[in-house]
């Protein structure tokens, strides 16, 4: 890899393009296979906009991600082929895949250089340096814990049936049953003659996550290509409070030990594995981290412990030459402050989630409490305020007591039983206070009534707060596995409006289309958005990041570390 930096994988189609937008300029980046309908529309919308013919639709999991995965491939390479004959001019992109190296790369150092020589010696320079330009990869995550209906096994397979000659990201916990479907794909071993086609890696939070599950790969003869510790409050989305460790803490610790993890995973590889030809790694895994990196004090601070790169996203969010998200979402984020980021209880799984409390999601979700608690003479009676979302995509349903189907929490079918079932406890609690109550006036004077009807009555307002919390808790949940779509599907419609998708059907309509409503956003950055206001070309970030051009934070701007720190001691109370 060119970069020390590459672009994590945001939500569901934050950066569902982003190596057609910057791996040919030498970034790194990450796409999310969940919602593989949305990459069928992609597909389908570059197909319209380049003139390309793709075919049908494709009709399963697998063969669309296996063809959004193969045309993601070959749009890189054409790209990056078309780049690499451009000449040196000072202001082509060519140019720009080196202006945005930090200036102590050894590529970046030959770049200045070339612009001293003349005639042949300069024409022997560019040419020596073109060859040695290489694009960024492209990787895909999955969310191995996201299983229903094989969705994590069908991920794999669409993966391992493509092109893509990058790294498959394994975050959102472990799957026993992922590794065995790995296991399956000659493409991931190391053998005699190549090194593995296809990589892993392991997002993890802590070292011991990475050694069990680093061992139970080498127990198969695989090996992990990259360890990418991830802050596990301070990312966006899902956060994970159980460690109570700190980025720089979690860092320290996997340098210390990266040895002694590179000899244990080695040997079990070197000793179980009876398959003749497949090799063990000669090196270390990588190590890179992220988690509210956005600064370039903290990037070079992280990198100084002896890691080999870090993740940055956030930023990139207001950088539309990277990432995919519509206009209004757009303007939202350059709108927001550090404090309209918080942990909420967006997510159906139940897990804290940071959120943008001012997303389009997030206001109809607040729309839709105050329309439950408002007195019935006020409601508006309006059926998008209704409990609850419709569930199309069921990549979230979990098996919950009460029901005979995986269900999301999220879903209109189990807000509305949740409600009810708050209703029920809380009148079984409020009789069973006026009962106690009238124990305790048949034990007491007449003088002493008074006092213990006014307990009663305080008792009751507890219990009343108690569960009007649990209500808003019920009613705040998102339909995240498609309102994190969404921002991606609006900029599908705003850049190639002759198209409407359908992606419940994964079919496209052409010609007269019927009139249609924009739909909810929602979209999880760490609270660093707040310090950006505009939107950024990809060279300013880039040169932002590193340290080399100026500076798009306020200098006294708090720390990752700093934030991180905050927003762990703010959970934990």
């Amino acid at each position: 890899m060119v970069h020390k930096i590459h672009i994590p994988v945001m939500g569901i189609c934050y950066t569902a393009d982003t190596p057609i937008r910057v791996a040919h300029l030498g970034i790194t980046s990450v796409i999310s296979l969940v919602d593989d309908g949305l990459l069928e529309e992609y597909r389908m919308a570059y197909a319209e906009r380049l003139g390309l013919d793709l075919g049908s639709p494709q009709t399963t999991r697998i063969g669309r991600i296996r063809s959004y995965l193969d045309f993601v491939a070959d749009e890189v390479e054409r790209k990056f082929t078309r780049l690499c004959a451009c000449r040196f001019d000072g202001g082509s992109d060519k140019d720009l895949y080196f202006l945005m190296l930090p200036l102590d790369s050894r590529l970046r150092v030959e770049y200045d250089g070339i612009f001293a020589k003349t005639g042949l010696a300069r024409i022997a320079a560019e040419a020596a340096l073109t060859e040695k330009m290489e694009p960024g990869e492209i990787q895909a995550n999955i969310m191995v814990g996201l299983n229903h209906d094989e969705a994590a096994f069908d991920a794999v397979r669409g993966f391992a049936a493509s092109k893509v000659s990058g790294a498959l990201v394994l975050s959102a916990g472990v799957n026993l049953s992922v590794f065995e479907e790995i296991a399956k794909c000659k493409d991931f071993y190391r053998t005699s003659t190549r090194p593995p086609k296809k990589k892993i890696i392991l997002k993890v939070s802590d070292y011991r996550s990475a050694l069990i599950q680093g061992r139970y790969l080498a127990k198969k003869g695989l090996e992990v290509y990259e360890y990418r510790i991830e802050s596990g409050v301070n990312c966006g989305g899902h956060a994970f409070f159980e460690s109570k460790k700190l980025l720089l803490d979690v860092v320290r610790e996997f340098v210390e030990k990266r040895k002694e993890l590179f000899e244990t995973t080695r040997s079990m590889i070197a000793a179980n594995v009876p398959v003749q030809g497949i090799l063990p790694p000669p090196s270390p895994a990588r190590i890179t981290a992220q988690g509210g990196l956005c600064a370039p004090e903290d990037i070079a601070q992280v990198l100084s412990l002896g890691i080999d790169g870090v993740g940055v996203g956030t930023p990139f969010l207001l950088v539309p030459q990277a990432t995919s998200v519509d206009k209004e979402t757009r303007r939202l984020l350059m709108s927001a402050k550090p404090e309209d980021v918080c942990i909420s209880h967006a997510s159906p799984l139940g897990i804290p989630f940071v959120n943008l409390q001012t997303s389009t999601a997030a206001r109809i979700c607040e729309q839709k409490i105050q329309e439950y608690f408002a007195p019935e003479s006020e409601k508006s009676g309006s059926p998008e305020l209704k409990p609850g979302f419709p569930c199309r995509q069921h990549y979230l349903c979990q098996n919950i007591p009460g029901f005979d189907h995986p269900i999301c929490m999220a879903s209109r079918e189990y807000v509305m039983h949740r409600l009810a079932e708050i209703d029920k406890l809380e009148q079984e609690d409020i009789e069973a206070c006026k009962m106690q109550s009238h124990h305790a006036d048949e034990n007491h004077e007449r003088s002493r009534e008074s006092s213990a009807a006014n307990a009663c009555e305080n008792s009751m307002a507890v219990i009343r707060k108690k569960y009007d919390k649990l209500r808003r808790v019920t009613l705040s949940r998102e339909c995240i596995c498609r309102f994190l779509g969404n921002a991606g599907r609006e900029e599908i419609r705003e850049k190639s409006p002759s198209l409407h998708y359908q992606p419940e059907c994964v079919a496209v309509a052409r010609g007269s289309q019927p009139a249609r409503t924009r739909e909810p956003v929602t979209i999880c950055p760490n609270p660093d958005i707040g310090y950006f206001d505009r939107e950024y070309t990809l060279l300013e970030m880039m040169q932002h990041l590193y340290g080399t051009g100026k500076r798009l934070t306020p200098k006294d701007k708090p720390s990752a570390f700093e934030i991180e720190e905050r927003l762990l001691k703010t959970a934990l109370l």
